[in-house]
């Protein structure tokens, strides 16, 4: 019992979701209708690039990259930019979820190698906005872009020309809030270059690349759950015990909670009675992302709005994916791995997030509003 109690205790993020699921399945009777709320690709991706980049970072591949950047970039500043702007085009194509999973591990690295540590908050902040921002362009980048796309029948070029106002507000204020927040001091060079374990890298190459396959949807993720485990188990067993089990059973409760949510008639009725036009039908789904995190929100707000306002929902659900930590799933990940490395600074950092994504989401509002 206590090592039950313990696990509860140890992260506080999975407890809060815990609680949640189980206060929503009070309002919704438990049946095998569950499965469907279940993102079973979303867990699978997390699971094998968990295990991809523990792999990478024992074979020194993180810090070798870590030395190559700090002989070209001699200050902070701009190794920020470098991590920050890498983050926000990778996640146009590679999903935020994915980005973040293999871009923060790397920037805690480097700001630990480099001596730069106090800067590691706010450049994975950032990073965090570049992910969900720049992901949010294509309809590969994020889950709920997928959902809409494809629920709406929606063309390429259609979609890209109503998020570009978004990508572009967010990529000026990247660029300008790294350049003010990060200073351009000179950073302590890495000077022993590690010996690169090259043979057992390639392993973790393959499991890397074809869960990226499978973010790319060019092949099932059961494949890429099988071939992460057969290699794995073969081959390094150790690095089960790297996966954030926490954070995998987060998402599952989230999973729950917002799927029982959706199921709810009164919120129904709530929604269907003014999603009538681009203002109510972006603010509306702005503000429910902030509670339910924007994926959930998606499709709970689709059957009430209209093609022709589509673009609207499209718009407020990406904008949402800043304001609160559960805005987006995908920065519960950024929040796992800052709770690991500074747990004295949990408090410190949700409120630096949450004070700057305010910032981004009303100038990027402003963006959306005047395109319209």
């Amino acid at each position: 019992m206590r090592k039950i109690i313990a696990f509860f205790k140890k992260d506080i993020v999975f407890l809060i979701a815990f609680i949640f699921a189980i206060f929503s399945m009070l309002a919704v009777k438990p049946s095998i209708a569950y499965l469907d709320y279940i993102n079973t690709t979303v867990i699978i991706i997390m699971f094998s690039l968990m295990v991809a980049v523990s792999g990478m970072k024992e074979a020194n591949l993180f810090s070798k990259i870590a030395i190559f950047l700090t002989s070209k970039f001699y200050t902070i500043k701009y190794i920020a930019l470098t991590l920050v702007l890498s983050t926000f085009f990778l996640g146009m194509w590679v999903t935020n979820d994915a980005v973040l999973l293999t871009m923060v591990p790397f920037t805690l690295i480097l700001t630990k190698q480099t001596e730069q540590e106090k800067y590691s908050l706010i450049i994975v902040i950032l990073q965090t906005f570049a992910a969900n921002m720049g992901a949010s362009l294509t309809p590969m980048g994020d889950p709920q872009n997928i959902y809409l796309y494809a629920y709406y029948g929606l063309g390429f070029g259609e979609f890209i020309m109503a998020m570009l106002p978004i990508t572009l507000g967010a990529l000026v204020l990247l660029i300008f809030t790294t350049s003010i927040l990060i200073p351009n001091d000179f950073v302590r060079p890495i000077l022993v270059s590690p010996k690169i374990d090259s043979r057992n890298l390639w392993f973790y190459f393959i499991i890397f690349i074809v869960t990226i396959l499978a973010v790319l949807g060019i092949i099932p993720a059961w494949i890429a759950l099988i071939n992460t485990l057969f290699w794995t188990l073969i081959l390094f067993p150790r690095h089960f015990k790297n996966v954030d089990y926490h954070l995998l059973l987060t998402f599952l409760m989230f999973f729950i909670f917002t799927g029982n949510l959706g199921q709810m008639d009164i919120l129904h009725q709530l929604f269907g009675s003014f999603l009538n036009n681009n203002y109510s039908v972006y603010f509306v789904s702005l503000f429910t992302s902030q509670f339910i995190s924007n994926v959930p929100a998606s499709v709970l707000l689709s059957p009430f709005v209209n093609k022709d306002l589509s673009l609207a929902l499209l718009q407020g659900v990406n904008v949402g994916a800043m304001g609160t930590l559960i805005a987006s799933l995908a920065s519960l990940i950024t929040f796992k791995f800052v709770t690991n490395s500074f747990p004295k600074d949990k408090i410190r950092y949700v409120k630096t997030y949450t004070l700057l994504s305010l910032i981004y989401m009303i100038f990027i509002t402003i963006v959306v509003l005047i395109s319209y």
